[in-house]
């Protein structure tokens, strides 16, 4: 099917749902939706600059010429500043790809594939994986350029040269590993490696801080954020799973031993730098880690993992009072969190609940669903495709726990309101904002594409089943 009938199909849909239609198959339209997104970046986002093409997906794109950014599109976009929407300038990557930036667009790709049996979705998604780990791994420390700061420049073929663009520092965890081992094993198994002797400042105490370089050996300590750890630990679960290399199994020993005992000696794990003195008690994220991890590595490591999280549960939940009833602005986003990341970590939560069955995080995430279940959205600030698409996740997962038809009217509605916001111009690609006019992966449109194609499973007749993981924790 042609990109042109893609848009067509697109427009119409997206008229249809605005207005509150509901033509074709239950949630037809928002598959429409979201296939036109993925065609759209399979034909326009794609490494068409440099001396060598690629099949990387760029990060941000003119809405209006489907091309990168630049002119006045470029310096208007560029110029935008961390107060007037929350992205911080070193955390952009406006002339380049970064995979960790995108993998929700993946996820898109994969699911697509076995909701169409159209092949090409997830062959294209390969393809750019395996361009990716292959070619853009330094060769000194094995980290690759992606995260929150590195990214690969499609122009100048190499890393991109922003302000921060020599520092490795996972901006989601990486839920694709499967499907990168089997596509590039002996560069899975460097990162990881790499991750452990570049990474870890101490690999004796376990001590760690969420920046290392990635040209050179350049890690850090004294910032061994709980969260970070974790997706250390699945990351080495993942290469000690295909490989049995003893030297993963003493990476998650000890940087898992060195969380606990911050947590049991200390009574708090360290939620930021050490020189802050800022702590949290229990780490959800990091439970979810180990017990993911726990799966992959032997029985009584897999038993101290799954102890270790059910001490972060226990400590969380008795300490831990929701937000909702504060005057905070559920649906502003950016770094550090402000309202928005109130549906993200309820989120996160799910993926907890789902792991345990635990009551107190049930109750926890339909009291924070309850804060978005009225109201309109809230534009005093620039709001993000993500933290809409975020939200959409957090009513589907009420739905889930409830069965309650509310919360898939909700959800419905705010999709309906997400194509006015984001894509009502026609453009099936999503604004950076509902205020700002061009494309841009660091807001998180994938998320959003990702809610909508998951809304679309639920309203099957019955639910399909997709290979979609939430990884915005």
């Amino acid at each position: 099917m042609s990109m042109a009938y893609r848009v067509v199909t697109f427009l119409l849909a997206a008229a249809c749902l605005a207005r509150g239609g509901e033509a074709g198959a239950p949630g037809g339209d928002w598959l429409a939706v979201v296939r036109a997104y993925a065609d759209a970046m399979l034909s326009h986002g794609r490494d068409t600059y440099g001396a060598e093409h690629s099949p990387l997906f760029a990060e941000a794109l003119d809405r209006k010429t489907m091309r990168m950014l630049e002119g006045e599109a470029l310096r208007r976009a560029a110029g935008l500043t961390f107060d007037q929407w929350g992205i911080r300038p070193g955390d952009r990557m406006l002339g380049g790809a970064n995979p960790q930036h995108c993998q929700n667009l993946y996820q898109i790709l994969y699911a697509l594939t076995q909701v169409t049996g159209e092949k090409k979705y997830a062959a294209e998604a390969d393809a750019s994986l395996k361009w990716f780990f292959t070619r853009c791994q330094s060769p000194a420390t094995g980290l690759l350029y992606w995260g929150e700061h590195a990214g690969w420049d499609f122009l100048a073929e190499k890393r991109l040269a922003v302000r921060q663009g020599n520092t490795h520092e996972f901006y989601r965890p990486w839920v694709l590993w499967d499907r990168c081992w089997e596509l590039a094993p002996e560069h899975c198994r460097k990162f990881a490696l790499g991750l452990w002797e570049h990474q870890i400042g101490d690999q004796k105490t376990g001590d760690y801080s969420r920046h290392a370089a990635i040209d050179n050996h350049g890690p850090g300590t004294d910032a061994p954020y709980a969260r970070h750890g974790g997706f250390y630990i699945e990351t080495w679960a993942a290469a000690y799973a295909r490989t049995t290399d003893a030297v993963f199994l003493r990476a998650i020993e000890t940087i898992a031993g060195a969380l606990e005992a911050a947590r049991r000696d200390q009574g708090m794990l360290v939620s930021g730098s050490k020189k802050t003195g800022r702590r949290t008690r229990g780490d959800v994220s990091l439970a979810i880690s180990l017990w993911n991890a726990a799966e992959f590595v032997p029985g009584e490591l897999a038993a101290k993992l799954r102890a270790q999280a059910q001490a972060n549960d226990e400590a969380f939940l008795q300490t831990y009072a929701p937000a909702g009833t504060t005057g905070t602005n559920l649906w502003s986003a950016g770094y550090g969190g402000s309202g928005g990341e109130m549906a993200s970590r309820a989120n996160v939560w799910m993926l907890r609940w789902r792991q345990t069955k635990l009551d107190r995080y049930q109750s926890l995430i339909v009291k924070s669903a309850a804060a978005y279940l009225d109201g309109d959205i809230d534009l005093s600030y620039p709001v993000h495709p993500g933290t809409v698409g975020k939200v959409i996740f957090l009513m589907l997962h009420a739905h889930e726990l409830t069965g309650e038809e509310k919360w898939l009217a909700r959800a419905e509605q705010l999709a309906r309101q997400s194509l006015r916001l984001f894509m009502g111009d026609g453009c099936p690609l999503p604004r950076a904002a509902h205020c700002y006019d061009h494309y841009e992966a660091a807001t998180d449109a994938d998320t959003l594409m990702m809610a909508l194609l998951q809304l679309w499973a639920v309203r099957q007749t019955p639910p399909a089943k997709l290979p979609l993981v939430y990884c915005d924790r």
